[in-house]
């Protein structure tokens, strides 16, 4: 069982040397949310690791409350961008592959908090994890916005040069959030039944998918229901 994890992955879209993917872990060592040196440095040791496939920590899309931490990387600023570049460069001239992961806290992220802190926090309903009413649910026009920033990211990182792109939808964060009955207590056709609970996930999907062509690798990250 061992050897299958060094064994090289192939499939349509994306070559690895083997089946160890790093997972994101948040770091916060991105001053005013940009990537510099140091970051860079960070994934090309884990490159040098060995490592088949390094996902990022979570770095925000083009929302103003997409994040309580200035010190989380953005992915949208032109400075931010050029800093992701380096640490593509530096991955990939050890030998790894790399994939940023788009993420949007919604209303994990506290209000007032923040680069933004007078932006409203995001959330499919406006209820916070205890379930008390804390914001307003997302307009039409606020999630018309967010799939576009989420397209707009993933076209950023094809650019860039990232091997694939991941959308953060786990762990109680703003996909996630529309994912779960308890949180999204929308009566439009963004909630309701599970089918309609995941159109917002999937219209991130269909945006990206048109944005980087069919031939990109596109991974979701969800928590399990």
């Amino acid at each position: 069982m061992t050897g299958a994890l060094f064994r090289p992955f192939t499939s349509r879209t994306l070559s690895l040397a083997n089946r160890l993917v790093m997972a994101p872990m948040t770091r916060s060592k991105s001053p005013d949310s940009i990537p510099g040196p140091e970051v860079a440095a960070y994934y090309r040791r884990r490159a040098e690791g060995g490592t088949g496939l390094i996902v990022t920590e979570g770095t925000t899309i083009d929302r103003p409350a997409a994040t309580n931490d200035s010190d989380v990387p953005n992915f949208h600023t032109p400075a931010s961008l050029a800093g992701w570049r380096r640490v593509v460069e530096e991955v990939h001239a050890a030998g790894g592959k790399i994939a940023p992961q788009l993420w949007h806290q919604g209303m994990m992220r506290k209000p007032g908090t923040g680069p933004n802190p007078e932006a409203p926090s995001d959330g499919p309903s406006g209820l916070a994890a205890s379930g008390k009413q804390v914001g307003e649910p997302m307009s039409d026009a606020d999630i018309a916005d967010t799939i576009s920033a989420f397209a707009k990211a993933a076209v950023a990182a094809k650019q860039i040069g990232f091997d694939a792109v991941e959308i953060h939808g786990a762990h109680g964060y703003l996909i996630d959030q529309f994912f779960w009955d308890g949180a999204n207590k929308r009566g439009d056709s963004w909630g309701g039944d599970f089918v309609q609970r995941t159109r917002f996930a999937a219209e991130i999907v269909k945006a990206i998918r048109a944005g980087v062509g069919a031939d990109y690798p596109i991974i979701l990250r969800f928590s399990q229901w």
